[in-house]
């Protein structure tokens, strides 16, 4: 719901104010008008669907659970630390960044032939910021062809967030999604 409804609403947001900047068409302010409104309105929808994961037990607490689970399943040692204070987020903002931790290790269990994991979940002044670090064989960034880098780019444009991938054949990859707090 989250991906189809909120990005499609931010694609008409967009497209319709590349065609009219000032939106002076009054149709067209009418209709950014609804699709914003809209776009609030499946935000909130996703809210109140929140994982299960989250229903449970705090943010950095699901995310743990990932973790653990991802090392119990594979067999790859993945740890997880969280540092700052923890706080309570936005659920929208925790759906974002459980998901985010969610697609980030099965990109490794797919893909990464890893040794080991790390998981960060760091809570900053102003930001949040889930870090997932492997040390696989690491992949083109320019090169991606799948759904699961696009689909965390957008869950984090969605609440203003950020998402940053850097990966190398001899290092790994390092999946880092950061969000206002």
């Amino acid at each position: 719901m989250h991906d189809t409804l909120a990005q499609g609403f931010t694609s008409i947001i967009t497209l319709l104010q590349a065609a009219d900047p000032a939106l002076a068409d009054e149709r067209l302010a009418l209709a950014v008008r609804t699709a914003r409104e809209n776009l609030a309105e499946s935000r909130a929808l996703v809210a109140a669907l929140a994982p299960a994961a989250l229903a449970t037990g705090s943010l950095p607490d699901a995310v743990r659970r990932q973790a653990t689970r991802f090392a119990e399943e594979t067999g790859i040692p993945a740890t997880f630390r969280r540092t700052g204070d923890t706080r309570a987020l936005p659920t929208v903002v925790e759906v974002v960044l459980l998901r985010a931790a969610q697609e980030a290790l099965a990109n490794v269990r797919r893909h990464a032939n890893a040794h080991e994991v790390a998981v960060l979940l760091a809570f900053g002044a102003d930001s949040v910021r889930l870090v997932v670090r492997d040390d696989g064989r690491g992949f083109d960034t320019a090169a991606t062809t799948g759904f699961g880098l696009p689909g965390m780019r957008a869950r984090a444009e969605q609440v203003n967030g950020t998402l940053i991938v850097h990966s190398d054949p001899d290092t790994g990859t390092l999946v880092e999604v950061e969000v206002p707090a």
